[in-house]
């Protein structure tokens, strides 16, 4: 059912649109559709690689600036939303209002807010700026098989990289998989203020996703940061409405104060085994900022 949230930045059709879609897994077609019709509405520059990842620009850049990219996935863990990709159908939402917050589910079904909810975060934030990038990934949750095999030329005007593919409100990844995603200096100087002025309380060791393979493949930082999205992979998954609208909030405070700027952190042993001119690209960045 849908509702009148009375969000700051979020727009509740985007909302109640992208969290019906039904996606699994190497079968994403309904969000690649809808990624693509919303490009074309809003004026973005779209394209799709041969894995089926989807590439989003909005305007151009000066001489010597660099784009803010945004991050998200498209695919579920939820096998149920499988007859509904077939048959084009939207999942059946609903909503209830539990202590002032807008909780949107789908009943014993599987939302999938992990990261649809991403996906709204990610398009509401680029409408907000005057230039950005947004790149949406195909199979995170089998072990991140789109992001692995990202173009990675189209990163080379990218200054930094955000995802919101963590759960809950206050959380954010310090490593994901065992790598590092920022060094302590880009903490000190633009994370640590999120704690006072967004409640960004939690920095965290977390599983594998899309930006852990991004932060192996060049060497900017990155970044992921909660999606407002509760009890992930289960049947019982819901999303806050209120706390994406937070990391909307977030987001766009962030990318303030980084603006368009490049931000090379240290090294990465992933270089030391690719050897093609995506790579060695980012390779020779890294060692010009050493």
């Amino acid at each position: 059912m849908w509702q009148r949230l009375g969000l700051t930045t979020i727009d509740e059709n985007l909302l109640y649109q992208v969290l019906s879609i039904p996606t699994y897994s190497g079968k994403e077609v309904r969000m690649q559709e809808f990624l693509f019709k919303y490009a074309t509405e809003h004026g973005l520059q779209a394209h799709i690689d041969n894995k089926g990842n989807i590439y989003l620009q909005k305007g151009s850049l000066e001489k010597g600036r660099f784009f803010p990219c945004l991050v998200a996935h498209m695919d579920t863990v939820h096998s149920r939303q499988i007859p509904f990709i077939e048959a084009n159908k939207k999942i059946p939402l609903q909503t209830e209002v539990v202590n002032g917050n807008h909780l949107i589910f789908a009943e014993d079904f599987g939302l999938g807010g992990d990261d649809k909810a991403g996906i709204v975060i990610a398009l509401t934030i680029m409408e907000m700026l005057p230039v950005c990038k947004a790149v949406f990934f195909v199979e995170e949750e089998i072990g991140c098989g789109g992001s692995e095999v990202a173009e990675l030329s189209w990163f080379r005007d990218v200054g930094y990289i955000i995802a919101f593919d963590a759960p809950g409100r206050n959380s954010a990844s310090w490593s994901c998989g065992g790598e590092l995603l920022f060094d302590k200096t880009f903490y000190e100087k633009f994370l640590r203020e999120l704690g006072n002025k967004h409640g960004l309380t939690n920095f965290e060791a977390h599983p594998y996703t899309d930006v852990m393979m991004l932060r192996m493949n060049t060497c900017l930082a990155c970044m992921n940061f909660s999606a407002g999205y509760y009890n992930h992979h289960t049947s019982i998954e819901y999303v806050v409405a209120e706390d994406m609208d937070q990391a909307v909030a977030m987001g766009l405070h962030l990318i303030n104060r980084l603006g368009n700027k490049e931000y090379i952190i240290p090294y990465t042993p992933h270089y030391l085994d690719v050897d093609n001119a995506d790579f060695n690209y980012f390779k020779a960045l890294f060692n010009n900022h050493k």
